[in-house]
């Protein structure tokens, strides 16, 4: 099966062909309007959307088609959409006006055009969680655990001990957490994320056979190091992936490689050789049909 999206953006922004062109239209030479004696013609308006908006024109319209191949418009969604909208309307009684003043027909061109893309957005971030599960975990290593930072290395060891005896985090952390630490023994994600714990911690945490308590203290790898104990409760990845959606899916790079991954299923293409030149420049890991500019991307980030 030919999964390939025909990605057609503003008319012909986008080709069906093999090689790169400078993409063109039909007409583009009808006249528009003049001012003095300048005449503005269908061509000339093509070019300066492509080149002032074509590189985001192109993505949406990707996205849109995404959207509509992984997370189609039912009425779930649109009921999302539109619970979204009340709760704007009841916030905001003058919100049909103010639409209006923006250019939207109203409630309905907006729910479709803003709120329901978002619903739909949100949407395909919690199903990317599923679809690219290998990436997540490989990546960010996620797992759920209750973690006590101490002062010293003779503290971390009494927490140690102490939560072996059964107490619970949050009593260990009582007596033995350092002050101004966060880590004082509730619950929390713990990922790749998280620069002030230990790699080692979170390597643990994250391949761990069995939840409970950490056998070890864990200390930092700077000069000054802090100490570690921890207790896992889960890293048991199809049990906490909505947890764990709801908490990274706002990460800026996972957006992006949402974005990524789905172009990459759906074989995007840019053939237009202005845009070709935009993404390389600036978003080369859009150009997933080119590994070798992606890899590059890769070695920047």
């Amino acid at each position: 099966m030919n999964k390939k999206i025909p990605m057609l953006v503003l008319g012909s922004l986008l080709l069906a062909g093999c090689s790169v062109h400078t993409t063109s239209i039909q007409d583009a030479g009808e006249k528009l309007m003049t001012i003095g004696d300048t005449t503005y013609t269908k061509g000339d308006e093509y070019t300066m959307i492509k080149r002032s908006n074509g590189p985001a024109l192109v993505i949406q319209q990707a996205q849109e088609i995404i959207y509509s191949k992984e997370v189609p418009a039912n009425d779930e969604l649109k009921k999302e959409a539109e619970k979204q909208y009340d709760e704007i309307a009841k916030a905001n009684p003058d919100t049909e006006t103010q639409l209006k003043n923006l250019g939207y027909a109203g409630k309905d061109e907006y729910i479709e055009k803003v709120l329901l893309p978002a619903v739909q957005a949100q949407a395909l971030m919690d199903k990317y969680f599923v679809d690219d599960q290998d990436t997540i975990e490989a990546q960010y290593k996620p797992s759920y655990a209750q973690i006590v930072q101490c002062e010293n290395e003779d503290a971390a060891n009494k927490a140690l001990q102490a939560l072996k005896d059964g107490k619970t985090p949050q009593e260990v952390a009582e007596q033995y957490a350092a002050e101004t630490t966060s880590y004082k023994g509730d619950e929390a994600l713990v990922t790749t994320n998280d620069t002030a714990l230990p790699t080692r911690l979170i390597n643990a945490l994250a391949t761990a056979k069995n939840p409970g308590v950490m056998e070890e203290v864990y200390s930092s790898d700077d000069e000054n190091p802090t100490f570690f104990v921890a207790v896992l409760d889960s890293n048991d990845y199809d049990e906490n992936v909505e947890r764990i959606a709801d908490t990274l899916g706002s990460d800026s790079s996972l957006s992006k490689g949402c974005l990524v991954y789905y172009l990459t299923k759906y074989d995007f293409e840019v053939h237009d050789q202005d845009l070709f030149d935009y993404y390389k420049t600036n978003s080369p890991e859009y150009l997933v049909t080119r590994p070798d500019l992606t890899e590059k991307a890769d070695e920047t980030n």
